[in-house]
């Protein structure tokens, strides 16, 4: 059977699905702690565009869109932008995951928490986030803890955005993965879920196992691949401002003494976290940064078809996947442990459906 995609269109407050669109020219990508993006036109030319609602169904910043593929959700957000060609009567909506709506949202009241469970913080956040007039856009908000306890304190006058406060908590060395899913529920209405992973989001293996996602070439269902490393990127040593000011600011210094010790020279960073003011937690970022970072990032990107084994929706953001690779870059064959970190897909309207993977090295 033939895949299928379907758009849903909805208003972020009430959920209610208020329109389906026959899209064209879909790309949708995921992203691991950070909010994805969707593009999509809608040609009105010879469409009866009052009826099918197109312009109460797209209003930037009130209206959401949810990707339906052969009967589940694989993708949701918030449409931030439209524009409209009067000469080739196409529409083109831009949207963002639902992780962006926190982006424009502010801490305006100020929030402390004292040895807390980094977890509890982070629901916490989205749960006040939501409290307020206006503020709910129906995010599930589970109940889980990772064991590692910080102090943080978010003051008013800041107006820190509710999604840096998530993200910078989730960066600390023993910190977390974060992700908004999309589902249906039992009555089939889409819903959006909380997804909080200690110490990561994805499947935990250990070690290289026939058991993950593997992907091989040339012999395999790998079709492309791009291998990049950013030297630019790569830091040893970081330096972490917290709150406070002068000779008092609180300053934590992550290094990797590994690196000078073989041979790299000193490359150094300095990072600014005003609103910390618990001294673990910021040696934790420092740290993490260094973790991250010490050698040139590497990035992998491959292209595998949604049909061939492992099937688009049998793996998801976070998990590990097993790369083996024999080309001319890697002629003694590399087999290597990566995590996936995003997915890009193009539906293909027009020609087969595309998936690229994004992924990095892991040591988990």
């Amino acid at each position: 059977m033939a895949t299928q995609y379907r758009y849903l269109l909805a208003d972020v407050l009430t959920n209610q699905i208020i329109a389906e669109l026959s899209l064209t020219n879909v790309n949708f990508t995921q992203q691991l702690n950070a909010a994805g993006t969707f593009t999509g036109d809608l040609l009105l030319s010879g469409v009866n565009s009052a009826g099918l609602n197109v312009l109460n169904s797209t209003i930037p910043g009130r209206c959401a869109v949810y990707v339906d593929r052969s009967g589940v959700l694989v993708w949701g957000g918030i449409i931030w932008q439209r524009e409209y060609d009067s000469a080739s009567q196409d529409l083109k909506i831009t949207a963002r995951e639902f992780e962006s709506y926190f982006e424009r949202r502010r801490i305006t009241s100020t929030l402390s928490y004292t040895s807390q469970d980094q977890l509890t913080i982070a629901e916490s956040l989205i749960q006040t986030a939501q409290a307020v007039p206006y503020g709910n856009i129906g995010v599930i908000i589970p109940s889980t803890i990772s064991g590692v306890t910080v102090s943080q304190v978010y003051y008013s006058y800041e107006f820190k955005t509710y999604f840096n406060a998530l993200s910078d908590l989730a960066k600390n060395n023993n910190g977390f993965d974060f992700n908004i899913k999309v589902a249906y529920d039992g009555d089939g209405n889409p819903t959006k879920t909380l997804q909080l992973g200690y110490p990561r989001l994805g499947n935990t293996y250990s070690s290289i196992s026939a058991s993950v996602p593997t992907f091989i070439l040339p012999a395999g269902n790998v079709v492309q691949y791009n291998y990049k490393e950013d030297g630019t990127k790569a830091v040893n040593t970081v330096y972490a401002t917290g709150a406070g000011s002068n000779e008092a600011k609180l300053i934590a210094t992550g290094t990797d003494a590994t690196k000078t010790a073989s041979g790299w020279p000193l490359l150094e960073d300095s990072t600014n976290y005003s609103n910390i003011t618990d001294s673990t937690l910021l040696t934790g970022l420092a740290n993490g940064q260094v973790l991250a970072a010490s050698y040139p990032p590497q990035t992998l990107q491959i292209v595998a078809p949604p049909y061939a084994d492992p099937v688009f929706g049998t793996y998801n953001l976070g998990d590990q996947a097993r790369v083996v690779i024999t080309d001319p870059f890697y002629p003694s064959e590399f087999d290597g442990n990566y995590r996936i970190i995003g997915l890009n897909v193009s539906p293909g309207e027009k020609g087969p459906e595309r998936v690229t993977l994004t992924l990095t090295t892991t040591s988990n």
